[in-house]
């Protein structure tokens, strides 16, 4: 299983989508950073404080945490969609299948494969961010870090890093699902896009209608789970919440729950899908 996971990296890692999706997304959250430093000396004192609270640890942690939840999201989607996407447009998965490779040990080292790959994709931009912050603290005569790092220090970063994943997971696998089922790079990034964009309306026009069932539904939405995640534990200080915004385990359990959906389905589609053909 090793070896098959290892050649699926490696195709991912010979595609130029993948270096372009990276570049993409460490050039706009590192640039943002940079781009805010620089207009420190152009704002007034309160909002001179208020900046470099976010860009200086551990402001920038969850700072990041946030960008790389509306970011990391799409161009993980891309890659995912991406990635099974065309192994039906260029016609490669038939030959594959044919070398003696079950259904079940591809998929799942092509799965096994971006998951390593979008965990590169939140952990490399914020060890990152978190090194310009370094620089940043210096340059204003700031601690690099104004708490103790301890474990309970290092429990939280985990905590942000992990939720941080588990949200840009969640819309990674509806890519990869639904680039399976319709055999199309674009359907999986039209979905993911979907989400995004077309959640935030149906929320509204659910909620506008006043019913009794209204909210219990839009609190299955997967955005409205990964927004109460966030508001959890993206922050190293203890933060008023929103009002009725949908409790910790339940935003955990329902987004666990798309994952696993997600990839069940993925397999039982894959092992029944016809692939005498390229589309």
């Amino acid at each position: 299983m090793g070896g098959l996971v290892r050649m699926e990296l490696l195709k991912l890692l010979k595609r130029p989508m993948t270096w372009i999706m990276f570049l993409l997304l460490v050039g706009l959250i590192g640039f943002g950073t940079v781009v805010s430093a620089l207009n420190l000396n152009s704002v007034s004192a309160e909002t001179k404080e208020y900046l470099l609270h976010n860009l200086t640890l551990p402001g920038i942690i969850p700072h990041t945490g946030n960008l790389l939840t509306v970011f990391g999201t799409i161009f993980i989607a891309i890659l995912a969609a991406s990635a099974i996407g065309s192994e039906y447009s260029w016609g490669t998965l038939r030959s594959l299948l044919t070398t003696g490779i079950t259904r079940n040990r591809f998929l799942l080292a092509k799965l096994l494969s971006l998951v390593l790959i979008a965990a590169c994709f939140v952990v490399i931009p914020m060890l990152m961010n978190m090194g310009l912050a370094a620089l940043i603290a210096i340059s204003y005569d700031r601690p690099v870090l104004a708490q103790t790092v301890n474990l309970a220090w290092l429990a939280k970063l985990a905590a942000i890093m992990g939720r941080t994943y588990l949200i840009v997971l969640v819309p990674t696998l509806i890519a990869f699902f639904v680039g399976l089922t319709a055999r199309s790079q674009a359907a999986g990034i039209g979905a993911a896009l979907g989400l995004l964009i077309g959640e935030q309306i149906v929320s509204i026009i659910i909620l506008s209608l006043n019913t009794p069932w209204g909210a219990t539904v839009v609190n299955l939405f997967p955005g409205r789970n990964s927004q109460a995640l966030a508001n959890y534990y993206n922050s190293f200080t203890a933060e008023s919440l929103p009002p009725g915004i949908v409790s910790e385990p339940r935003a955990l359990l329902t987004l666990g729950g798309y994952c696993v959906i997600c990839l069940l389905c993925s397999f039982l589609i894959f092992q029944r899908r016809d692939i005498r053909g390229a589309a």
